[in-house]
């Protein structure tokens, strides 16, 4: 029992006794029992918080670690070069096995253009192998990278792509429509695409009209404008006119060879 309430008790029977009489007693004992109880209520302890003996770990919420500036950026950059990477290796397989002159190409747009590091790069390389494995949603990465880079930065990417995609020498017709939705997705214009295009290929334009086309010909009318033209211009037709007649035919032949080739890296024929 408390002992407010018991002090009480013990007051109360005292004056009961001194006043006298049964009822007295019984009413002063009340009396001061209730007294001692509402003294202990009001002078007692507050309880112990039970989350206390818990520590930290009963806390309802604990206060977070400070992040820095550097660990946001370090994630920032690895959230990005997840969706870049997805860009690549979509390129790159898209014709089959991804070679080592593909990997320098990807290593060399992260590490000149971007500027990572060695550990950097280590992360690159990881998800490149993921990527091969299991390729992600490619539309999330193009959409990605289209609202977190500025044109000019779109425009190298794109740069880039078509450097990756002709790296093994031939634009084959997977690739040549990997890079269309590609591009197309980031953004950039036809006008953008053919700038890009022409940094590597030269203008359509020049190629068709070297075959006497327009860029609207069919595969089966470039392929009948070339084998027509390579063997009107070919040099053992003109041997028999002499040296100079061969010199010039000769270069008109080689016009007329790259420019197909141009066309058939274009089209993938």
């Amino acid at each position: 029992m408390a002992p407010g309430k018991v002090l009480g008790a013990i007051l109360g029977l005292m004056l009961g006794l001194w006043i006298g009489g049964p009822w007295a007693i019984v009413l002063f004992l009340i009396v001061g029992g209730v007294a001692g109880h509402f003294y202990d209520n009001a002078h007692a302890a507050p309880p112990p918080n039970p989350l206390e003996e818990l520590g930290d770990a009963g806390t309802m919420e604990d206060t977070p670690e400070p992040v820095s500036q550097e660990a946001l950026d370090s994630q920032a950059q690895e959230h990005f070069a997840r969706h870049l990477c997805a860009l690549f290796i979509e390129v790159a397989r898209v014709d089959g096995e991804v070679s080592r002159d593909e990997v320098r190409i990807v290593r060399e747009y992260f590490q000149n253009e971007l500027k990572y590091g060695p550990e950097a790069l280590d992360t690159v390389r990881l998800f490149l192998k993921e990527y091969l494995q299991k390729p992600p949603p490619l539309e999330e990465s193009i959409a990605a990278c289209r609202d977190e880079l500025p044109t000019a930065d779109r425009l190298l990417l794109a740069d880039t792509l078509y450097q990756l995609a002709l790296v093994d020498g031939a634009l084959q017709r997977s690739e040549q429509e990997s890079l269309r939705q590609i591009v197309k997705g980031l953004g950039l214009s036809e006008e953008d695409r053919r700038a890009v295009t022409a940094r590597y290929l030269g203008t359509d334009h020049t190629h068709y009209a070297r075959l006497g086309l327009a860029p609207g010909a069919s595969d089966a009318e470039v392929k009948r404008a070339y084998r027509q033209l390579a063997a009107a211009h070919h040099p053992d037709r003109v041997a028999h006119l002499g040296p100079g007649a061969v010199d010039q035919a000769t270069r008109r032949f080689q016009e007329i060879q790259d420019a197909y080739e141009m066309i058939r890296r274009l089209r993938g024929l």
